[in-house]
C-alpha cells in the first residue's frame, strides 16, 4: 500500500463546512438493500481496508489548532467502522445509524450490515466536512471493489490514493481568465427568506422520510424535460421550488432562495482519479413567485438561471477564497461565521435546500456477484424549521430523501412539501 502519511491539510471547504455544523446536521448516506447474504466477516475487513484505500476517511479532524487538518487515527483496528445488527425493523435501526453524528475523531466512514430473515441492508454513512455526495458514492464503489476483490484473494491489499485532495484553488487555477471574470461576477450569497413553520431550533430527533418516483414515470419525466432542452435537476428545483410556493405562500414579485449544490469537479482535468473530497458548494438561485404561473413556465425561468449558472462557473470563486480564508485563524473564522449565521437565523427564516446526488451506479456496486435491488443516498439537513430534499437514482428509480428534527418540525407538513412536489412532475403526479 506504500507509506501513508500522518497528516492530509484541510482545504477551505473541508473547514467551511466544518463550521456550518452549528446551524446543519452533516451527514452524507447511502442505503442499499439486498435480497440475499453478505459475508458479514469480509465486509468488515474490506470496510478496513477502505480507510487505508482512502487514507483521509481513515483520519480525525483537528480543529484545536490556527490551521485544521486531517489526522491518521494510530489504532485503527481498534476504531469504529463496521457493526452488524440482525433486525426485523431495517427502517428504524437505518435511520437510528444515519442519524448519529460521524464524529471529528473518526474514522470519518462507518458501515452498518442489516441482517433480516429475507436479506441484508447495507448502510454507509460519510462526514460532509470530508466529502460531498459525489465522495459518498465514491465510498460505496470501492467498499464494494474491496469486498469483491477479497473474494477471490483474501490477502488482498488495495493501494492507497495518494493524490492530493482538490482545493478551491485547484479549481480557480483551472480556469481561464475569462471564466474568472464571470466567476467574480456570480452572486455567492443569499439570505433566507422563507418563512416555515417551526417548533424551535433545536437540532434534535432527526429522521428521515422518502419518496420514489418509479422507473415507467421516471422516464417519462426524463423525456418530457429532454423535450423542453430540462435536465431532471431543473425538473426537480423546478417541483421542489412549486411545492414550497404552494405550502408557505411566499410574497411575489422579489426573490426567494432556492438553494442548489453545485459539483466544482467539472472544471479539474482529471476528476475521475481524485481521493474522497468534498469539491462542491452551495449558492440560491433566487427565484420570484410569480402568481398563475404553469409548471412548464416556472422551468423555463429555472433552466435560464441554471444556465447563468453555468456560464459563470458557479461556486469557483467563493470555493477559492474559502482558501484564503482557512489560511486565518480557524477560531476567528468560526467566530466570524457563528455570529452570521446566528444573525441569519435570527431573521426566522430559513432556505429549501435541494441537493441532487444524481446516478448510483448499480455496475460499480457488485459485492462479490451480489448488486443491490434498490438504494439510494441521505444528505445532511438543518435545525429548525427546514426543508432540504435530497435526490438520487438507481435503476430508473428516482428517489427524494428529506431529513429533518421532529422536535423542531412537523412531519406532515414534510411529507405534504415530498408529496406536493412529486404531485407537480409532468407525468408522474
Amino acid at each position: 500500500m506504500g507509506s501513508i502519511p500522518e497528516r492530509f491539510p484541510a482545504t477551505g471547504t473541508d473547514i467551511g463546512v466544518a463550521i456550518t455544523r452549528s446551524v446543519t446536521l452533516h451527514r452524507i448516506g447511502l442505503r442499499l438493500v439486498f435480497d440475499e447474504s453478505l459475508d458479514a466477516d469480509r465486509l468488515r475487513r474490506a470496510s478496513r481496508l477502505a480507510l487505508d484505500a482512502e487514507p483521509a476517511v481513515g483520519c480525525s479532524f483537528v480543529t484545536d489548532v490556527p490551521a485544521p487538518y486531517w489526522s491518521r487515527i494510530p489504532d485503527l483496528d481498534a476504531s469504529s467502522y463496521f457493526s452488524l445488527v440482525e433486525t426485523a425493523d431495517t427502517e428504524r435501526a437505518l435511520n437510528d445509524f444515519q442519524a448519529e453524528e460521524v464524529p471529528d475523531t473518526g474514522p470519518q466512514a462507518e458501515v452498518v450490515l442489516l441482517r433480516t430473515p429475507v436479506g441484508d441492508e447495507l448502510g454507509l454513512k460519510i462526514s460532509h466536512v470530508l466529502a460531498d455526495g459525489q465522495g459518498a458514492k465514491q465510498y460505496a464503489y470501492l467498499l464494494a471493489d474491496i469486498y469483491s476483490r477479497l473474494g477471490e484473494d483474501p490477502e488482498h491489499r488495495p493501494v492507497s490514493n495518494l493524490v492530493p485532495r482538490p482545493s478551491g484553488t485547484e479549481v480557480w487555477n483551472n480556469l481561464t481568465s475569462e471564466q474568472r471574470r464571470d466567476a467574480k461576477r456570480a452572486k455567492s450569497w443569499s439570505k433566507p427568506t422563507w418563512e416555515i413553520p417551526s417548533r424551535g431550533t433545536t437540532g434534535q430527533g432527526l429522521t428521515y422520510i422518502a419518496r420514489s418516483v418509479g422507473p415507467d414515470d421516471f422516464l417519462s419525466v426524463k423525456a418530457y424535460g429532454k423535450q423542453r432542452g430540462a435536465t431532471v435537476n431543473d425538473m426537480m428545483l423546478t417541483a421542489v421550488f412549486r411545492a414550497c410556493v404552494d405550502a408557505f405562500d411566499p410574497p411575489e414579485g422579489e426573490p426567494h432562495s432556492l438553494m442548489c449544490t453545485a459539483d466544482l469537479r467539472r472544471y479539474l482535468p482529471h476528476p475521475d482519479g481524485l481521493p474522497i473530497s468534498n469539491i462542491s458548494i452551495s449558492g440560491s438561485l433566487d427565484i420570484e413567485r410569480t402568481k398563475g404561473e404553469s409548471f412548464p413556465q416556472t422551468l423555463d425561468r429555472v433552466r435560464e438561471r441554471m444556465g447563468v449558472w453555468a456560464k459563470t462557473c458557479y461556486g469557483a470563486y467563493p470555493s477559492y477564497r474559502a482558501d484564503k480564508i482557512a489560511t486565518r485563524s480557524y477560531r476567528l473564522t468560526k467566530l466570524l461565521m457563528g455570529t452570521m449565521f446566528r444573525l441569519a437565523g435570527g431573521s426566522g427564516k430559513t432556505y429549501p435546500f435541494f441537493t441532487n446526488i444524481g446516478v448510483i451506479d448499480d455496475g460499480r456496486l457488485s459485492f462479490g456477484g451480489r448488486t443491490p435491488t434498490s438504494g439510494h443516498m441521505y444528505g445532511p439537513t438543518g435545525a429548525g424549521g427546514s426543508i432540504v430534499p435530497v435526490i438520487s437514482s438507481y435503476r430508473d428509480t428516482l428517489v427524494v430523501c428529506t431529513g429533518f428534527c421532529e422536535l423542531d418540525c412537523d412531519r406532515a407538513m414534510v411529507e405534504g412539501v415530498l408529496d406536493a412536489a412529486i404531485g407537480e412532475l409532468p407525468a408522474a403526479g
